[in-house]
């Protein structure tokens, strides 16, 4: 692979294919889906959403990163409160696949994933 896009590319894929092997592509999944599944599942989704996130941050804006570790991962108290934050927000965008909606709210509170 030659860029962090095609990386990124690729393990958005790997990410999503071992998470919920049946929506591999944007039209088989979606918000509302998504938000059928017990709270459980939809917790861990989210975790390793943002867990593969920050990693990506670590490679291209360690800023970035660091204010997603504090942001989700300070203490459980918190990454509760942030998985229903993100679960409220997916539920108002529930046609969009919950991947993209977790993106948005991760730039929201910390900013771009650009190289600065």
């Amino acid at each position: 692979m030659n860029s962090i896009a095609e990386w990124v590319g690729a393990s958005t894929i790997v990410v999503s294919v071992s998470i919920c092997p049946q929506a591999l592509s944007a039209e088989a999944f979606s918000g509302d889906e998504f938000l059928s599944w017990a709270t459980e599942a939809q917790n861990n989704y989210i975790g390793t959403a943002v867990t593969m996130a920050s990693f990506v941050a670590t490679r291209t804006n360690q800023k970035t990163a660091d204010c997603l570790n504090q942001w989700y991962a300070a203490s459980e108290l918190i990454a509760e409160q942030r998985n229903r934050e993100i679960r409220d927000t997916i539920s108002r965008n529930s046609q969009h696949h919950p991947s993209a909606v977790i993106l948005l709210v991760l730039e929201k509170a910390c900013g771009s994933f650009k190289t600065p």
